[in-house]
């Protein structure tokens, strides 16, 4: 027993070495902690209070926005009817391919009807000129007219047209008598306005009766009567009030 006893001191000091180099050895440090029951993870606390919202994106920049201008009057407002005087002057015809040197003078009152379009009445009178054709004296004729008048505009263009229509009476000279006839007119004009109260146009006025050229009216039952046409074709210009 006595040997063993011995080399007991030099076992412990081994065995105290080679725990203390354990415990100093990383590796050995690794695996204890691994070994080790590691603790619960802490669950993160909830936030009490909303997140954030995020940031709204930035606006598109845009140009400053223009001032403000009131609306242009509706052309009822600008317009809203009116008294009109014209003058017109061209050339007519009485009898086929005679032309007479005529004149005429209007003047009426239009009402206004929608966004382009005025209705109105009209008084007229004009006069064809006497001439000489081939070699024959053409008597001077005059007339006067009653009836209404309409104005349309084509949308906001200052081009408009009129149409015109309804009663005349005329007469013409000559040496000797004087032939007096009536019947109904009808016109159409094509015009452009300068501005508000002023306007040249171009139209042409078709006369029509149903008289002969003879001492018996057509009255009498002896004669029948052909319908007859006098034609002006004439520059005009307007002025409205």
């Amino acid at each position: 027993m006595k040997p063993l006893f011995r080399y007991l001191p030099l076992a412990l000091a081994a065995f105290a070495l080679h725990a203390q180099a354990q415990s100093v050895s990383p590796a050995y440090e690794a695996f204890r902690n691994k070994e080790a029951p590691q603790p619960a993870p802490t669950q993160a606390a909830t936030p009490t209070t909303q997140p954030a919202a995020p940031a709204p994106a930035a606006a598109p920049a845009y140009a400053a926005p223009a001032p403000y201008v009131a609306p242009a009057p509706a052309r009822e407002a600008e317009e809203n009817g009116g008294f009109f005087v014209g003058l017109q002057a061209g050339q007519g015809w009485i009898y086929e391919d005679v032309e007479q040197d005529t004149v005429a003078v209007s003047a009426g009152y239009r009402w206004q009807a929608g966004p382009w379009a005025q209705v109105g009445v009209e008084l007229s009178g004009g006069r064809l000129d006497s001439t000489n054709y081939r070699g024959y004296d053409v008597s001077k004729a005059t007339y006067k007219a009653v009836g209404a008048n309409a104005r349309m505009n084509f949308g906001d263009s200052p081009w408009f047209a009129t149409v015109r229509g309804g009663y005349f009476d005329a007469e013409q000279e000559y040496s000797d008598s004087t032939f007096s006839t009536d019947g109904g007119y009808a016109g159409l004009a094509i015009g452009v306005d300068i501005n508000r109260h002023f306007n040249v146009s171009l139209g042409y006025t078709a006369f029509v009766y149903a008289d002969e050229y003879a001492d018996e009216d057509c009255d009498d039952y002896d004669y029948d009567c052909d319908f007859n046409r006098a034609d002006t074709v004439m520059l005009g210009i307007e002025a409205r009030f």
